[in-house]
């Protein structure tokens, strides 16, 4: 895979064009035709950069702020935040069949957190053309269960969009309480939201090169995705669930299942969280941090990142000066900016808790869970998004955006590189 080098305009560029667009819906939301309840300019701000970033967080109701205009407008935001931008952009490109200019590639490479300008028109159109097959397939799939309850087919289609794009926004006004009993329509829903997390090049490189030898990053995600949701499940199955009153067996699987994915973006919850134990969710503020897979809805530090640091972690124990991964050796470069991400989604996690902690009033657990959440654009909430204050709300919102777009844009975005050619003697340094 060719190396690919961003300079700092790109990602001021990106950065700003996520801006600029939750500027533009945050005064779409204001427009009378938008909302049928007073809704403030903080409140819209916040709303269209949970939709934009996909999060899911809202310090409104939806079903009773928003009007169906206003539910359009925040659909097609979903759409807009899961899928990328430049995702768009690039379809769009293709189906007027003009070749995107190298400003625009760079973007789009950019924008979908790869590092190679190889096929990026073609991931481009992959990603639209997947998206709408799966958000219809999963739309028709839970519309019988949806009609069921008395609910209606845009309510349907809203949720299936809201699922896989990982944005957690739901209209009925009951969240999913109406599927509680309903283990297909949990498992559909969970599937979905696991489509969503898995990442677009992974996906393609499965549907597209069966036949031909995987590449790392298709074996370093789809392994950590089998390791993190098999112990999400074994974790919430034995900790909360097999003691759980009011639940068949059958029901228990089915909600261990959501929960193994839900957390690590998908927003939605099934039950009230605050029926969860304290270590079940200090375990969800850790899939949280941990998130999905580059290239897909989901936000956290990412899949990759974590296994790379892992990888190093063992190397070091092992004494080995290298980093391995499948029989291959890592760049140096890509293990830097593994820790440097890594590193710099904690320092902002516990600066923002230390800020906010100034400023709001709610107890300290539920806000360091509703910061992450933000942060890794996951969308759970123990209900203290509509207590927080102005500068709570504006503060969250651009957690929301630098989780959307990954905390490296932070400081690569304001902060210049510069190659230094002066070398240093060595000196040991006493650790631990």
């Amino acid at each position: 895979m060719s190396r690919f080098q961003f300079r700092p305009a790109t990602f001021k560029m990106v950065f700003f064009m996520y801006l600029l667009g939750t500027v533009i819906f945050a005064i779409l939301y204001l427009l009378p035709v938008s909302h049928k309840q007073p809704l403030l300019p903080s409140d819209a701000f916040f709303l269209s950069a949970s939709a934009i970033s996909a999060t899911g967080l809202s310090t409104v109701t939806v079903a009773q702020a928003l009007t169906t205009a206003g539910k359009i407008i925040l659909l097609i935001q979903m759409e807009i935040g899961g899928i990328g931008v430049m995702a768009l952009v690039g379809a769009l490109l293709i189906v007027l069949r003009t070749n995107a200019p190298v400003p625009s590639q760079t973007l789009m490479i950019f924008d979908q957190n790869q590092n190679s300008s190889r096929s990026i028109s073609k991931l481009m159109a992959f990603i639209v053309t997947y998206t709408l097959i799966v958000e219809v397939a999963g739309f028709l799939l839970i519309l019988p269960a949806a009609l069921h309850h008395g609910s209606h087919s845009f309510a349907a289609f809203f949720l299936s969009v809201s699922t896989f794009t990982n944005a957690g926004f739901e209209i009925s006004g009951n969240g999913l309480d109406d599927f509680k009993g309903e283990p297909f329509v949990l498992a559909v829903l969970t599937c979905m939201i696991i489509l969503g997390v898995l990442g677009f090049a992974v996906v393609m490189e499965f549907l597209q090169s069966r036949r031909k030898k995987k590449s790392l990053y298709f074996k370093v995600n789809v392994l950590m995705h089998g390791i993190l949701l098999l112990a999400g499940f074994l974790f919430f199955f034995f900790v909360d669930f097999i003691h759980m009153p009011g639940l068949s067996f059958t029901d228990k699987i089915i909600q261990s299942f959501f929960f193994s994915a839900a957390p690590r973006s998908g927003g939605l919850a099934s039950l009230d969280l605050h029926v969860f134990s304290f270590p079940s969710l200090l375990f969800m503020i850790v899939l949280m941090f941990i998130g999905g897979s580059p290239s897909s809805c989901a936000g956290g530090i990412r899949t990759t990142t974590f296994a790379v640091i892992l990888a190093k972690l063992w190397s070091v124990i092992r004494g080995s000066n290298e980093t391995h991964m499948f029989r291959r050796t890592l760049f140096a470069e890509d293990v830097n900016k593994a820790f440097l991400v890594f590193f710099a989604f904690l320092f902002l996690f516990f600066f923002s808790f230390f800020v906010l902690s100034f400023t709001e009033k709610a107890a300290p657990f539920p806000l360091a869970f509703e910061i992450m959440s933000a942060l890794s654009t996951c969308g759970f909430s123990l209900e203290i998004t509509a207590g927080l204050t102005v500068f709570g709300k504006i503060w969250l919102a651009f957690l929301m955006l630098i989780g959307r777009l990954g905390v490296i844009i932070l400081i690569y975005t304001f902060m210049n590189q510069k190659k230094s050619t002066i070398k240093y003697a060595k000196e040991s340094i006493l650790i631990g």
